[in-house]
């Protein structure tokens, strides 16, 4: 049949079909799916089960992976592939285990991944081993057209500012900032980065907000009063049910979603607590972000 690339909304995300994403990819069907990539933000591969071998080679498609800073979390085979889980070994609900990715409130839990990085990540590849019955979808918002949709005051306003972007910050979010809790010595000096708040994305050019509610502390150079200001008209915006598109998980689903800016993402934590949630996933590497200029 051959790859086949969906639109499956008018905001942002595309399904990925006609090609077993187990098997190596032909050269063809890899730049494809980038371009569908840079272009649709998010794309979905449906009921496609993976073991944590084939998810990694099947991302290494689209350039080298990285660890997680949490090394707790890497799978014991293949240590480039992260778990995650609502469950604890003895079968108890894990809190903070649910909450990685995720906020009681989906509204605090918008985020680039590997933001507090100095070169977040390029994409993250997400797939599901058990989900609930009900609830978990993963929502996004397109902060491109967020950016965009913004009085030309606010954009001037935004212009050149940057802000401090940290792992676990607990400002907003303090389930957060109880895995961040763990770490220790080096990895915790490298979960704080400098950002700008508006970026140009590295493939299209576009701007896009990057600051965010879960991992952005503050704006730097403003007052503590105006920065929370600044960070909640700019969650408003990214709230806005205009920019946003949300996957319902089925058993062997995988998504893959942009981190460089123009796309933030947040877990929903509606499922039934008694209910199993179990992924993988993986990150490619990233670089620097290209920081928005109204005037460049």
């Amino acid at each position: 049949m051959g790859l086949k690339i969906t639109p499956v909304s008018d905001v942002c995300g595309a399904e990925i079909s006609g090609i077993d994403v187990t098997a190596p990819l032909a050269p063809e069907d890899v730049a494809a799916i980038e371009a569908a990539f840079n272009r649709h933000k998010v794309l979905v591969i449906k009921e496609q089960p993976m073991t944590a071998r084939q998810l990694a080679d099947f991302s290494a498609n689209f350039g080298p992976l990285q660890a997680h800073v949490q090394t707790a979390y890497q799978h014991p085979e293949v240590p480039e592939v992260v778990q995650m889980t609502n469950k604890k070994a003895d079968g108890t609900f894990d809190e903070v285990g649910a909450a990685r990715g995720a906020a009681p409130k989906t509204r605090d839990g918008w985020h680039s991944d590997l933001s507090f990085e100095r070169q977040p990540a390029k994409a993250t590849l997400l797939h599901s081993i058990e989900v609930p019955n009900s609830g978990g979808n993963t929502c996004f918002s397109n902060t491109t057209m967020a950016y965009a949709a913004l009085p030309e005051d606010v954009k001037q306003r935004l212009d050149g500012l940057q802000a401090e972007f940290v792992y676990g910050q607990a400002k907003r979010n303090p389930l957060a900032a109880k895995a961040a809790e763990a770490l220790k010595g080096k990895a915790k000096t490298e979960t704080v980065a400098i950002q700008p708040v508006v970026v140009r994305h590295v493939a299209t050019g576009e701007p896009a907000i990057f600051a965010n509610p879960y991992t952005t502390s503050h704006i730097l150079g403003l007052p503590e009063d105006e920065s929370e200001a600044l960070i909640e008209l700019l969650t408003d915006q990214m709230e806005d049910l205009a920019f946003r598109w949300e996957h319902e998980w089925s058993a062997g689903d995988t998504l893959m979603w942009d981190n460089r800016g123009g796309l933030m993402h947040s877990g929903r934590m509606d499922y039934p607590r008694d209910q199993a949630r179990r992924f993988i996933r993986t990150t490619v590497s990233g670089g620097e972000l290209m920081p928005f200029k109204m005037s460049a």
